[in-house]
């Protein structure tokens, strides 16, 4: 049974998940890991989720305790480092899994903590928004998990009996490699557009030249994966369609909230990687190309 879980990135899922599980679980089950500046930062700041300041634990990476779960909610380019300070957390029993966007943080992981139990994972249908230390949301969607080769598992079984207990959505899809692609197809389209534009989901949920931008970035993505060896199918940018019309009008995707607020944003795990895979393959790509050069301020240039 899973009693203690860590959680390394305290951005919009981050707080989320801390909160969805400290108010399932209690306090004590629940452990916010980072290093020491961070966590007085946090203390002193405060960390708030719906107007709430969050009572949360934290632990110094430097002296962590092996955790039952570690979930990673870092951004992509601050993973690496953060796995590195909280390896102390990852025992030889830890499940590790990764909330982060794209299809290659469970890749930075494996490199990095070498974990005997690392699942794939891919969330959806969240409209959770930070804007500093404040986080907001609505609806906390659901979590997809499993091995990546598919298989069911003693580990997935204990993160479901999790899941099971804290009434925290989940499915366990029969493809999670695909699941994650397919999300990364979503992303690929609706944050990009959201962050170059300057819009929120509303944006995109009537028909015109930003909703257009969307679709067109997907299909790139789309024929990128496949050719890659990932299926993925028209009538997936359909259902994903109806997802982004269900969410809040007012709500926004990631990238847009990091435009928003000035920071970094994860536009080589979008635009960079398509644009890779178009090179790669042989694809035009001119709708991402146009995102990457908006994003950086320069063409991509095929690394």
């Amino acid at each position: 049974m899973i009693q203690k879980i860590g959680i390394v990135g305290l951005g919009a899922l981050g707080i989320m998940y801390a909160e969805l599980f400290q108010d399932a679980l209690g306090k004590g089950h629940v452990y916010v890991i980072a290093d020491r500046d961070r966590i007085q930062r946090y203390q002193k700041d405060g960390v708030y989720a719906n107007g709430e300041r969050c009572d949360f634990l934290y632990m110094d990476a430097g002296e962590a305790e092996e955790m039952d779960l570690l979930i990673f909610a870092t951004k992509y380019h601050g993973l690496a480092d953060a796995a590195g300070n909280a390896a102390k957390a990852c025992g030889k029993d830890t499940i590790v899994l990764s909330v982060l966007n794209g299809v290659t943080s469970e890749e930075v992981l494996e490199q990095i903590l070498h974990p005997a139990h690392l699942l794939y994972c891919t969330v959806q249908g969240m409209d959770a928004t930070r804007t500093g230390n404040q986080l907001t949301y609505t609806r906390a969607g659901s979590i997809a998990f499993g091995e990546k080769e598919n298989g069911r598992t003693e580990a997935t079984a204990r993160l479901e009996e999790l899941f099971l207990q804290t009434g925290i959505p989940y499915v366990i899809p029969d493809d999670i490699i695909h699941q994650q692609w397919s999300k990364w197809m979503l992303n690929v389209g609706v944050n990009q557009v959201c962050a170059v534009c300057g819009i929120s989901y509303g944006g995109v949920q009537q028909e015109g030249e930003h909703r257009d931008a969307m679709l067109a970035a997907m299909e790139e993505a789309r024929q990128a994966a496949c050719a890659e060896g990932i299926p993925l199918t028209t009538a997936e940018i359909r259902e994903w369609v109806k997802l982004i019309d269900s969410l809040s009008p007012e709500g926004e995707p990631s990238m847009r909230q990091d435009t928003r607020e000035g920071r970094p944003t994860e536009v080589d795990l979008f635009a960079g990687l398509v644009c890779s895979l178009g090179r790669k393959h042989g694809l035009d790509t001119p709708q991402n190309d146009h995102f990457y050069e908006v994003l950086t301020g320069h063409p991509f240039d095929g690394q």
